[in-house]
């Protein structure tokens, strides 16, 4: 049996709403080898949207005031 190497929009969601929720990525990666996904593209997935989150984040912080 072949591993998944596809993510549906359903699962994309899945990332993305765990993370924002504060699950540990590992944990979501985790629960994704268990559903049948390769081991190596669910670390990825994962990992790209941790970081696209991430950068969201960064940018939407408000500047602080130099002075």
């Amino acid at each position: 049996m072949s591993s998944y190497t596809h993510l549906t929009p359903e699962w994309q969601q899945w990332i993305i709403e765990n993370l924002e929720r504060g699950c540990q990525a590992q944990t979501l990666v985790q629960t994704m080898i268990a559903k049948g996904f390769d081991a190596m593209f669910a670390n990825a997935m994962v990992f790209h949207f941790s970081s696209n989150l991430a950068k969201e984040s960064q940018s939407a912080a408000p500047l602080k005031d130099a002075h």
